[in-house]
């Protein structure tokens, strides 16, 4: 049904071919249905949206994504002139529905990558094939990709994914240095590297149309608002709601002014950021990212840590991982604030960031301000180096001498299963911590690159024994190693950082199973061998592999 103030029923009018005239005609008024939102005139705004048949309302949540879905399929604009903008679990739906449909209509091509994006015990996995469409989540100088930009996967294997970007440039990526997601649906925008014709906004209870996404259809040629009944009764209650959402957010900037403004003198006084940061910009700048980042602290949790755990979180009070250890705040005085229980840590968002992504202060800033809309497009900026003491050193090494090590570390490592097994105090030490996370070998598949090493913590000065697993490249070849460094008790050893990576990690993968010639044409790309473990444990079919990729 659709819900238009003059209650006249045009709306599939929308799907008819426009003159250039009308489109020139169509951008003036989008542009200024985005003036009118910014401007807090939110009923003026949505009167536009009505006058140009482009509000729909439908009985259901259900019935609003179908519509909206079956408006995209018919839509005449190309793929990558697309965009759906909604909450996080309606954009999960409508990424996993219209991929279905691709798939099924064979816009989809070649073999089906399925990688592990949550734990083992949920198995919740994201799959991608040549055609897809994704959308970056991490910001890379050398490939020249923004945070929130989007492109069309051309080819994929195990070693790389090949993907064009909606600006034309054709760019490799490794799997475990590139952060990326389904792009058919998304809930971050960023206007300065996602300019659509075509676009469609799902409001649900107040969630919809957000200040950084406004923009985006301003530069529109169609846009089309979604809404349902039972969430939103009518017109007056739609406007309403995008009022109250405006409002709550002006509140939400006064109440933490002088919370905020106190973090930022400290903040500058411990980073010295004014020093390191050659594109630093003022204090009213690093404020006004602050402020804009407490209203959209959910949406950016959920950027760096994934779904969060439903059953332990609160109105207000959001939690990640199996026992709730970290927590983040997006109501109150303390919105935007985060606490790890298991370690103590606790800070902003921008600490988040630097921690969860290994991002230094300027990076953080820049992911930032790319979901918030605030970032320069293609904008430069240096890499500092790695005052780690264990890392330091090491990465002054060239490539080839940290391939040699590593290969030679393999050599020297012990058997933790097969029919041949070493028994020395340190295998049976790797084998108990795998026995404690519920992992037991099958000797005539369990594969030779899993081992038991002895490793030296240069902090510590200590030699501490460590499960090991060997990643290779696309021609065989041992390249990198992935670590975890462990006490006599088979637990992890308790140092500074007791897992790490070494040698050659970019393009290689540690390989756990190949399939037999029955097992389903699928790889699964999990985080971590004991992930990937514990998913062939649990008699899982097909190809899996772990990335080998671990921030330290």
């Amino acid at each position: 049904m659709t819900d238009k103030i003059n209650d006249s029923n045009n709306f599939n009018n929308i799907h008819n071919a426009k003159t250039d005239i009308e489109n020139s005609k169509t951008n003036s008024l989008n542009h200024n249905v985005a003036v009118k939102l910014i401007n807090g005139d939110i009923a003026d705004g949505i009167v536009l949206l009505s006058d140009n048949n482009s509000l729909r309302a439908d009985n259901t949540l259900k019935e609003s994504i179908n519509q909206l879905i079956n408006d995209w399929k018919n839509s005449k604009f190309e793929l990558h002139d697309r965009l759906i903008i909604a909450g996080h679990k309606e954009a999960e739906n409508i990424n996993q529905n219209i991929r279905n449909y691709m798939k099924e209509n064979g816009a989809l091509k070649g073999p089906e990558y399925s990688i592990l994006i949550s734990g083992a015990e949920s198995k919740k996995y994201a799959n991608y094939m040549a055609g897809d469409r994704i959308v970056f989540q991490t910001n890379d100088k050398d490939l020249q990709i923004q945070n929130s930009e989007f492109a069309t996967l051309v080819s994929i294997d195990e070693n790389k994914f090949v993907a064009k970007t909606d600006t034309g440039e054709d760019i490799s990526f490794d799997l475990n240095k590139i952060s990326f997601k389904h792009g058919y649906a998304t809930t971050v925008c960023n206007p300065q590297t996602a300019v659509k014709k075509d676009v469609y906004v799902l409001h649900n209870d107040g969630v919809g149309i957000e200040s950084s996404n406004i923009s985006m259809i301003g530069n529109a040629e169609q846009v089309r608002l979604y809404y349902n009944v039972q969430a939103t009764k009518n017109v007056a209650n739609l406007i309403e709601q995008l009022s109250t959402a405006k409002t709550d957010s002006i509140n939400s900037k006064e109440e933490n002014n002088d919370v905020q403004a106190n973090e930022v003198r400290q903040y500058q006084s411990a980073q010295n950021y004014r020093k390191n940061d050659y594109y630093s910009n003022s204090e009213e700048e690093l404020q006004k990212l602050r402020d804009a980042i407490v209203d959209r602290a959910e949406t950016i949790a959920r950027d760096l840590l994934g779904d969060p755990n439903e059953r332990l979180s609160r109105h207000g009070r959001i939690r990640w991982g199996d026992h709730g250890k970290i927590q983040v705040t997006t109501e109150g005085k303390y919105a935007g604030k985060w606490y790890d229980f298991s370690t103590g840590e606790k800070g902003d968002l921008l600490s988040l960031v630097q921690r969860e992504r290994g991002y230094s202060f300027f990076e953080a800033k820049e992911y930032l301000k790319s979901i918030v809309g605030m970032s320069n497009v293609r904008q430069q900026y240096p890499r500092y180096a790695m005052t780690n003491n264990d890392s330091q050193q090491y990465t002054q090494q060239p490539e080839s001498v940290k391939i040699a090590k590593v290969q030679n570390l393999y050599e020297l490592s012990s058997k933790i299963h097969g029919y041949d097994i070493d028994k020395n105090p340190h295998a049976e030490v790797v084998n108990k911590y795998l026995e404690n996370r519920g992992i037991t070998f099958d000797k005539s598949t369990a594969s030779s690159d899993l081992k038991a090493s002895i490793l030296l913590d240069t902090q510590t000065r200590e030699n501490y024994p460590a499960f090991t697993a060997f990643a290779r490249n696309s021609k065989g070849e041992i390249t990198g190693v992935q670590a975890v460094y462990l006490n006599l008790a088979g637990d992890k050893a308790n140092i500074s950082i007791n897992r790490r990576s070494f040698g050659k990690i970019s393009g290689s993968f540690i390989t756990i199973a190949k399939r037999n010639a029955n097992d389903p044409n699928i790889t699964i790309i999990a985080e971590g061998a004991e992930t990937a473990l514990s998913l062939q444990q649990s008699g899982i079919k097909g190809n899996i592999i772990a990335s080998a990729g671990i921030r330290i």
